[in-house]
């Protein structure tokens, strides 16, 4: 029997895909890593786990790497969103479009010296 990866002995059986589970190579399979994230969870907390990421046919580290990274992701783009109710945007937009005049009241105020200082 001939191999198509050339690394089989004699006598070995060449492996096979299951053919009720789809064959995906993702990112996780082909990244060097060298970096390590240890955690502690509940043993019901991981069975929950375990059975998720092989219903989504990915090794346990992927797994919690992708939803780690997918919740990393949002927490960070909802850092630099703003979410409006649409009566909300529209008073932006207006306030966008039409700026507040600089008058003598606004002016002085901008004058006095200030009661706090940024930290940078």
């Amino acid at each position: 029997m001939s191999s198509t990866s050339g690394s089989l002995r004699a006598g070995e059986v060449p492996p096979v895909l299951d053919s009720r589970v789809p064959y995906c190579h993702c990112e996780y399979m082909s990244t060097t890593k060298d970096d390590r994230l240890q955690i502690r969870v509940a043993p019901e907390r991981k069975r929950v786990l375990e059975e998720a990421a092989e219903t989504s046919h990915l090794t346990i580290s992927a797994f919690v790497l992708q939803a780690a990274e997918m919740r990393a992701d949002e927490v960070l783009l909802d850092r630099d969103a703003v979410r409006l109710s649409s009566s909300a945007a529209k008073v932006f937009a207006e306030a966008l479009d039409h700026p507040a005049q600089v008058n003598e009241r606004l002016a002085s105020a901008l004058r006095r010296p200030r009661k706090f200082a940024w930290i940078d």
